[in-house]
C-alpha cells in the first residue's frame, strides 16, 4: 500500500464527493436554505448544479424572488470570488404544499435524470399552525419528495431536516429514532375527515404544538425510505445566527430565540415562564448547514444501510442557560444603547402561570400604556401597546420551551467532525464544543442590529 502524503491527508474529501454532482433543495429561500446554498457553492466549487424548488410569494414572481434572493449580503463573497458559481442554481417552479409539488413534467424529468443528493428543508415553521395545514406541508409534502427520490436514477443520499424537538416527552434525546407520538395512518384519516381544535389538542397528547407533532411523524415516514434510498435525518435545535462564515452574525429572520431575546434586551419583555437555569439549546445556522453537507458526503460515500440520525445541538456538550443568554443579550443592548424601556436588564422567572399573567400586566402592559401616553403628550405616535401585543403573543407561543429543559446528545456529529481532514474541518466546522458563547452572542447581537433592525 502506498502511504498517504500530507497533501493527500489534507485533501478536502467533502468537496470531492459533491464534485460533478447535482443537488435538489427544498426550502432554499428560507433562512437555513440560503446558507445551505451558499455553503455548497463556496465550499464545493466543482458541484454541477443546485436545483432549487421555488414558488411565487406575496405578489412576487419567481424571477423577482430570485433577484431579491441574490441581493442578500450572504452571497457577497461568492459574487466577488466565484460569480460564475451562482449560475449553477437552476430554478424549479413549484410548491411543497400542492400535489406533485406543482412541478412540470419537463422539470420532473430533469430531476430524475440528474440529481444525486436531496436536501429536504421545506416545512411550515409556525408552531401553532392548524393541524391540516401542518400535515399538508410537513408530512404530505415530504411524502411526495420521498416518492420522487425513489425514481431518481443517480440518487445517492436523501437528507431530511427535522427538529431536535420531535421528542419533547424525553429529557434526554439521543441520536436515534424514537416511537411515533401517534399512528400516522390514523392521523391521516382524521385530517382527511376534518379535525377540530379540541380533537387536535387530544391528539397531540402533551406535545407542545402541531409543528413538533407533525415533524415527529414525518421522521418515521422518512425512515421507511431507507429501504430504497440511503437516508439520513438531521435534527437542529434552535437555529440562530452565523458563527463563522460567510458573515459572522448574519441572520435572516426573527424566528427561534431571536424575537423574545430582542424584546427582553429592549426592556419590552420582563417575564419568563420557567427557570433561569433551564438550558437554551442554540446552534449556529452555519453549523447546521455544515453538518448537513458533511453528513451527506459521508453517508453518500459509505452507502450505509443504516438510517442515521444527527442531533445538531449544543445542550449536551456546550450548554448555556436561558438566564445567562438573556443577560448577555441585554448587556449588549445596554452597551450599544439599543433599548426602548428603562432598566432593560431587569426581568423575572416564574413557574406559575397565574403569576406570569399578573406580572405581564404589572411590568409590561401598564408601563407600555404609560409610555404611549407620554409619547402622545410630546407629539409622537404611540407604539408600545402595539408592541406589547407582539411581545405577549411571543411569550405564550414559546412558554413550553422556556419552561422545560432537555439534554440532546450530539455524539455522532462530533465524531463525524473529528474524522474530517484538516481542510474539511476548516471549511465545514460543526462541533458545538467550539462555540465560545461570549463571542458568539456578541456577534449575534450585532447581526440583529445590522440585518434585522437595519442599524449601521
Amino acid at each position: 500500500m502506498v502511504p498517504l502524503t500530507i497533501k493527500d491527508e489534507e485533501r478536502p474529501s467533502v468537496a470531492e464527493f459533491y464534485a460533478g454532482k447535482s443537488v435538489f433543495i427544498t426550502g432554499g429561500t428560507g433562512f437555513l436554505g440560503k446558507v445551505f446554498i451558499e455553503k455548497l457553492l463556496y465550499g464545493c466549487p466543482d458541484i454541477d448544479k443546485i436545483y432549487m424548488l421555488i414558488r411565487e410569494k406575496k405578489g412576487l414572481s419567481i424571477s423577482e424572488r430570485i433577484t431579491q434572493f441574490f441581493d442578500n449580503p450572504l452571497f457577497d463573497r461568492l459574487k466577488e470570488e466565484r460569480p460564475a458559481n451562482l449560475e449553477k442554481i437552476v430554478l424549479i417552479p413549484g410548491d411543497i404544499s400542492i400535489p406533485n409539488l406543482g412541478i412540470s413534467k419537463e422539470h420532473e424529468n430533469i430531476l430524475v435524470e440528474n440529481v444525486s443528493v436531496i436536501i429536504h428543508s421545506a416545512a411550515t415553521v409556525k408552531l401553532n399552525e392548524p393541524l391540516a395545514t401542518a400535515w399538508k406541508i410537513n408530512v404530505e409534502g415530504t411524502r411526495v419528495i420521498l416518492a420522487l427520490s425513489r425514481r431518481m436514477k443517480r440518487i445517492e443520499v436523501f437528507i431530511h431536516i427535522s427538529t431536535a424537538y420531535t421528542n419533547t416527552d424525553r429529557e434526554l434525546v439521543e441520536e436515534i429514532l424514537y416511537p411515533p407520538p401517534a399512528d400516522i395512518y390514523k392521523v391521516h384519516q382524521m385530517v382527511k375527515d376534518g379535525i377540530s381544535e379540541e380533537e387536535t389538542r387530544k391528539l397531540l397528547n402533551g406535545r407542545p404544538n402541531t409543528y413538533t407533532f407533525t415533524k415527529s411523524l414525518t421522521e418515521h415516514l422518512v425512515a421507511e425510505n431507507q429501504a430504497y434510498v440511503p437516508t439520513i435525518i438531521v435534527r437542529p435545535s434552535i437555529v440562530a445566527s452565523v458563527k463563522d462564515d460567510p458573515i459572522r452574525g448574519w441572520i435572516g429572520n426573527w424566528f427561534g430565540a431571536t424575537g423574545l431575546s430582542v424584546f427582553t434586551a429592549k426592556g419590552l419583555n420582563r417575564v419568563f415562564y420557567g427557570d433561569a437555569s433551564n438550558i437554551l439549546d442554540l446552534i449556529p445556522v452555519d453549523y447546521v448547514a455544515n453538518t448537513v453537507i458533511v453528513a451527506g458526503a459521508k453517508n453518500g460515500e459509505e452507502k450505509s444501510k443504516e438510517l442515521k440520525v444527527y442531533n445538531c445541538c449544543s445542550s449536551s456538550c456546550n450548554p448555556i442557560t436561558l438566564g445567562t443568554f438573556m443577560e448577555m443579550f441585554t448587556e449588549d443592548a445596554v452597551k450599544e444603547k439599543s433599548y426602548d424601556m428603562l432598566k432593560p436588564g431587569w426581568f423575572v422567572f416564574t413557574k406559575y402561570k397565574w403569576l406570569m399573567v399578573l406580572l405581564i400586566i404589572l411590568l409590561q402592559i401598564i408601563p407600555a400604556f404609560l409610555a404611549d401616553i407620554y409619547r402622545f403628550l410630546i407629539g409622537k405616535d404611540p407604539r408600545f401597546v402595539k408592541l406589547q401585543y407582539l411581545v405577549t403573543q411571543t411569550q405564550f407561543t414559546v412558554e413550553y420551551f422556556t419552561s422545560h429543559s432537555w439534554e440532546m446528545k450530539a455524539d455522532r456529529v462530533r465524531e463525524m467532525f473529528a474524522s474530517l481532514s484538516p481542510a474539511d474541518k476548516h471549511m465545514f466546522p460543526c462541533d458545538p464544543t467550539n462555540i465560545n458563547w461570549t463571542e458568539y452572542i456578541r456577534d449575534y447581537c450585532w447581526g440583529v442590529r445590522h440585518y434585522l433592525e437595519k442599524r449601521k
